[in-house]
């Protein structure tokens, strides 16, 4: 197809149960412009490929399949990061926009796409816009929206995304995501370790300006064999306290990350007094003073580590 406009990226790993939907969903945009969905196919190990295959091969015009192997994949605690089939698909997309929705989420506004698109070509100043999402518990069947409707004020029709925002506290669902193209170098994220949707956000923003728009665009879905939905509560803050540690350092001068990391910090702390890790809590503790100069809170925190060891020690 020549002339896309939109690049839908799927990544899609261990799906067969929800890859159907994403892909209906998507297929069902309404558009007065060209679009393509690129596929990418990691290697399941269920029958996610062959539906995948059946989609390709029925929307040839629009789905592009890349079917991947995960030899070149990153790991992590044994688990993969899914880094390379999203750079990859990413690399092979053809439009002047790009949307994500990965293989387990969903769209549920027929009209998204275009709605995001106009804001863009609307507005050259912004690099990014994404919209509000309702998110779907597959073990209890429920839906919960998220928590951004406290920022809307009144009747807006969008609200600025900002670092300060992010830094505050603010629910970004990356299957809402649509980003210009040129914003976002793909060979970019090799320089980071800890690679996550919050990575492409920042880079974003140091392009341009961010907004969420007020409609509830998609759906997020939470499931066993999800790698964010399985993660454990202390993975979780690790996590976090990886990857803002990671944006602070390549970003020093800009003080929301620096916020963010010092918040992240103490949360992995007391994670790890929970935990009863003593040493990690301690070094981790010195760490935060270092960035917040903070006695007060180092005593605070050595006071906890201090009645958690003794108590484990009895």
């Amino acid at each position: 197809m020549e002339d896309v406009l939109v690049s839908i990226i799927v990544p899609t790993y261990n799906h067969e149960k929800y890859i159907s939907s994403c892909l209906d969903s998507i297929l069902k945009q309404k558009t007065n412009f060209n679009y393509e969905v690129i596929v990418g196919e990691d290697q399941s190990r269920d029958n996610t490929r062959e539906i995948c295959e059946i989609y390709a091969q029925k929307h040839s015009n629009i789905i592009r399949l890349f079917l991947w192997n995960r030899e070149g994949e990153a790991y992590k605690e044994d688990q993969s990061t899914g880094r390379n089939n999203f750079t990859q698909c990413y690399k092979k997309a053809r439009g002047k926009y790009i949307a994500i929705c990965e293989g387990d989420d969903y769209w549920i506004d027929e009209h998204k796409l275009q709605r995001q698109v106009d804001f863009l070509q609307a507005n050259e100043d912004y690099s990014f816009c994404y919209t509000r999402f309702n998110t779907f518990n597959q073990e209890n069947n429920s839906f919960k929206i998220d928590f951004n409707g406290k920022y809307f004020k009144s009747n807006q029709v969008f609200i600025d995304f900002t670092l300060e925002t992010f830094q505050k506290g603010w629910h970004i669902g990356t299957q809402t995501l649509v980003l210009r193209k040129q914003s976002f170098n793909i060979e970019n994220s090799k320089k980071f370790k800890y690679f996550r949707d919050i990575y492409i956000i920042v880079e974003l923003l140091k392009k341009g300006k961010g907004a969420c728009l007020n409609f509830v665009g998609a759906v997020y879905r939470i499931h066993g064999g999800g790698v964010h939905s399985s993660v454990s509560v202390f993975n979780g803050f690790k996590k976090g306290y990886q990857c803002h540690k990671e944006l602070y350092l390549n970003n020093k001068k800009n003080v929301f990350l620096k916020k963010k990391i010092m918040h992240s910090a103490q949360n992995f702390i007391e994670a790890n007094i929970q935990n009863k890790n003593i040493f990690k809590a301690l070094i981790l503790s010195i760490e935060l003073f270092f960035l917040n100069w903070s006695l007060v809170g180092l005593i605070k925190n050595f006071k906890r580590i201090g009645f958690t060891f003794f108590n484990f020690r009895k």
